[in-house]
C-alpha cells in the first residue's frame, strides 16, 4: 500500500534532496488543485519539531503528509489516509522536513552559500511560472501562490535548501566506482556459501476447534481492523456516448462544387514519377555503374557491383523531387522518358546515377468524376466536427453544474447506475454486476475526483466516451459484522494456532541452544512439526532474476555461525526454525580481480546512499533535533481517523 509514497524517497540522493519531496511534489500538488486544511510552512499552530534555529509546525507537517498522500493515490487509487499512515508515510515526511532544514544549516555552517540570485534561477526555470512564451511570467507566480496559500518565502526557503543539498551532499552521493581495495571484502560477501537446518511449524495443527463468541471476535476485529478493512468504493452513474450519438448533417451539392472548387489543382491533370538512384561517394565510381546500366544491367545490380547499394522512390511530383533534390535535377528527371538514365549529377552527398523507372499521368477529373471521394471527405469531416461538438456540449453542461441525470434525459443517453465499486472496478461484494473492460479509464478518472462532480472519460480516442459522476462515496471500513463474522472464526483460530507454533518453535530454539541437534528437539517437541530440512546456497544467488528472496534464506544469511532463530510466517500461517551449521566464506585476496571490478561497479551508488545517510545523520545532530511525540501521535490519531483535528 506504501510502495507509492517510498518512490518518493528511493534514490541515494533524492532521498534527502529538499527539492525532490518539498518543491517538486509541492508543485504538482499545488497544480493538482489539491489543498490542505493546515498551513503550507507551519504558520500558526503548535510545533511539532525544532530543527536548530527552524520551527516545523503542526499545520506544515499536515500538509505535506496530505500533498504526499494524494500523490501516493495516484498510483494506488484505494489507499486511504490511515493505511499511508500506519504504513509511515507521516514519518517519512517529518523525516524528509527534519533533514531538508538540518542540510540548510549544516552547510551554512560549513560555510557553503547561496545567493538571491541562484534562487531567482531555479524559479524562472519551473515550468509551472512559465507563460504563454515559454518563459517566466511574474503575473502567473504571484497568482500561483496567492491561489495555493504558498508565501514566497516559503518556496524561496525550499529552494535554497535544495541549492544546499546540492553543494554538500551530491558530490558525495555520486560516487563514481569503488577502489578494487574496498571492494574485495563485498566480493568475498557475495561469493559466500552457507548451509543450515529448518523446520516448519504450522499453526493450522495447533488452532482451535472452538467459537470463542461474538464478544471475542469482536475485539478480535478491533485489534485487527486494517486487516478486514474493505477499500474506499465509490457508486458511479454513467452514461456512454459515440460518434453515433452525434446527429451528422447531409453533405449538399453547392459544398461538393464548392470544395471541388478551392482544390481545383488536386482534380486537374497530373503526373508523377517513380525513381530508383544510387549515390556513389566519387564520380569515377558513378561512371562505372552509369556504364553498366546502359550497357542493360539493372540498376540494382550494378550498384551491387560496386558495393553500394539502390533505393527507389515512391510516387513523386514534380514539386516533392524538386525538394529532395535540385530544381535542375528535377526539370531533367521530369522532362526524361521512362527508362531513361539521368547523371552522373554532383549533389552534395555525392555522385547520384538516377532512372526513371515508372511515369503515373493522371488525367483531369470532372465535377462529376470527384464528387463520391469529395463527399466522402466531406462526411467524414462533418461527422468530427460533430462529435467534437457534441463532446463540447456535454463539456460545458457539467461544468456548468448540471446533473448527471440532466445531462443524460437532455440528450436521450442511457444512464447507468453501478454498485459501490473498488478502485479496480469490481464490486466489493458478491454481486452479479460486470464493469465492461472498456470502461476501465472512466474509473480510475473516478476514483481522482470529488462526490457529485461531473467528468468526461474518453474511452476511445476520438470515438467512443462516457459522461459521470460520482453519486456516493463509501468510506473504507470493516463490512458488518454479522457479514464477515465467519472469516473472523477463521483468522481467530489460525491466530491462536500462531500463538502454539510461536512457543513450540521457542522450545525447539532453546533445545537447540541448549546442545541438542535441530532433528532431535524436533521430535521431542511433539506432533504437528514438518520434517528437518537442508537450506542454503550462495549469497549471489538470492534475488536472480528479480526473484524474491524467500524470507528463511534471507534470515540465515544474517546469522552467526551455530546459531539458532525463530521466524514467523505473515498470515498466521505458522513459525520456522533455522539453525546455521556451515558458513565458507573465500578469501578476499584470492578472488579474480575482473569478479571484484564486475561487483564494485554496482556497488559505488549504494556507496553513495550511505555516505550521504550518514551526512544526514550528522547533519541532524549537529544542529540538534527535538521532536514533539506527544503532538506527533496526535497528529497520526487525527489523521488516521481515531481523534480530533490538533490545534
Amino acid at each position: 500500500m506504501i510502495t507509492a509514497i517510498r518512490n518518493l524517497f528511493s534514490s541515494a540522493i533524492g532521498k534527502f534532496l529538499a527539492l525532490a519531496f518539498v518543491v517538486v511534489v509541492g508543485l504538482a500538488f499545488a497544480l493538482s488543485d489539491v489543498t490542505g486544511s493546515g498551513t503550507f510552512g507551519g504558520i500558526g499552530g503548535a510545533n511539532v519539531a525544532q530543527v536548530g534555529d527552524t520551527e516545523i509546525g503542526v499545520g506544515e507537517l499536515r500538509d505535506r503528509v496530505r500533498l504526499a498522500y494524494n500523490q501516493a493515490r495516484q498510483d494506488q487509487p484505494g489507499m486511504t489516509m490511515a493505511s499511508f499512515v500506519e504504513s509511515g508515510g507521516l514519518d517519512q515526511v517529518l523525516n524528509q522536513l527534519i533533514e531538508g532544514a538540518a542540510f540548510e544549516q549544516f552547510a551554512a555552517k560549513l560555510g557553503f552559500g547561496t545567493s538571491k540570485r541562484l534562487v531567482d534561477g531555479r524559479i524562472a526555470d519551473l515550468p509551472v511560472f512559465a507563460g504563454v512564451s515559454g518563459k517566466f511570467d511574474q503575473t502567473r507566480f504571484q497568482a500561483f501562490l496567492r491561489e495555493n496559500g504558498i508565501s514566497e518565502a516559503q518556496l524561496r526557503r525550499d529552494l535554497r535548501q535544495q541549492l544546499f543539498v546540492e553543494q554538500l551532499a551530491a558530490p558525495i552521493g555520486t560516487v563514481a566506482r569503488l577502489a578494487p581495495g574496498m571492494a574485495q571484502p563485498y566480493a568475498a560477501l557475495l561469493l559466500e556459501a552457507r548451509r543450515g537446518d529448518a523446520t516448519f511449524i504450522p499453526s493450522s495443527a495447533f488452532a482451535p476447534k472452538t467459537d470463542p463468541g461474538d464478544d471475542a471476535l469482536r475485539k478480535y476485529l478491533a485489534q485487527n481492523k486494517t486487516r478486514f478493512t474493505v477499500p474506499e468504493r465509490r457508486v458511479l452513474q454513467y452514461a456512454l456516448f459515440d460518434r453515433s450519438s452525434a446527429p451528422v448533417p447531409e453533405v449538399a451539392a453547392d459544398e461538393v462544387a464548392a470544395y471541388y472548387k478551392a482544390n481545383a489543382a488536386r482534380f486537374s491533370a497530373s503526373e508523377t514519377r517513380r525513381f530508383a538512384q544510387v549515390i556513389a561517394p566519387d564520380q569515377a565510381t558513378a561512371n562505372g555503374i552509369a556504364t553498366k546500366v546502359r550497357g542493360g544491367a539493372t540498376i540494382q545490380a550494378a550498384a551491387q557491383a560496386a558495393g553500394l547499394s539502390a533505393s527507389t522512390t515512391g510516387a513523386l511530383t514534380r514539386s516533392a523531387y524538386t525538394a529532395m533534390t535540385s530544381d535542375a535535377m528535377a526539370k531533367a528527371a521530369f522532362a526524361a522518358k521512362r527508362g531513361d538514365l539521368l547523371g552522373p549529377t554532383q549533389t552534395g552527398l555525392g555522385w547520384a546515377v538516377t532512372r526513371v523507372e515508372d511515369i503515373i499521368a493522371q488525367p483531369a477529373r470532372t465535377l462529376a468524376e470527384a464528387t463520391p471521394e469529395i463527399r466522402t471527405e466531406l462526411e467524414k469531416n462533418k461527422a468530427n466536427e460533430s462529435i467534437v461538438d457534441y463532446y463540447n456540449a456535454i463539456q460545458d453542461a457539467v461544468n456548468g453544474g448540471a446533473a448527471i441525470e440532466e445531462v443524460a434525459s437532455d440528450r436521450k443517453l442511457k444512464l447507468v447506475e453501478t454498485p459501490p465499486l473498488l478502485p479496480s472496478g469490481r464490486p466489493a461484494g458478491p454481486s452479479d454486476f460486470t464493469l465492461p473492460p472498456e470502461l476501465a479509464p472512466m474509473v480510475a478518472q473516478a476514483f481522482q475526483g470529488n462526490e457529485g462532480e461531473g467528468q468526461i472519460a474518453t474511452l476511445v480516442e476520438n470515438e467512443k466516451f462516457a459522461v459521470f459522476a460520482v453519486k456516493s462515496v463509501v468510506a473504507a471500513a470493516p463490512p458488518p459484522f454479522a457479514q464477515i463474522r465467519g472469516d473472523l472464526l477463521t483468522d481467530w483460530r489460525f491466530a491462536e494456532g500462531q500463538k502454539v507454533a510461536r512457543d513450540k518453535a521457542r522450545a525447539i530454539a532453546k533445545a537447540v541452544e541448549g546442545g541438542k541437534s535441530l532433528a532431535e528437539a524436533v521430535r521431542a517437541a511433539g506432533p504437528n512439526i514438518g520434517n528437518v530440512q537442508t537450506i542454503g546456497g550462495r549469497r549471489a544467488e538470492l534475488g536472480r532474476d528479480g526473484q524474491g528472496v524467500p524470507p528463511e534464506l534471507a534470515l540465515l544469511f544474517s546469522m552467526a555461525q551455530g546459531s539458532v532463530k525463530t521466524l514467523e510466517i505473515p498470515g498466521n500461517r505458522g513459525w520456522m526454525v533455522i539453525s546455521l551449521g556451515h558458513v565458507d566464506r573465500p578469501d578476499p585476496k584470492q578472488i579474480d580481480p575482473a569478479r571484484v571490478a564486475a561487483i564494485a561497479q554496482p556497488l559505488g551508488p549504494a556507496f553513495g546512499s550511505e555516505l550521504v545517510e550518514q551526512l544526514a545523520a550528522e547533519a541532524k545532530r549537529r544542529v540538534r533535533v527535538k521532536i514533539d511525540k506527544d503532538l506527533l501521535e496526535q497528529l497520526r490519531q487525527e489523521l488516521s481517523g481515531t481523534a480530533a483535528a490538533v490545534e
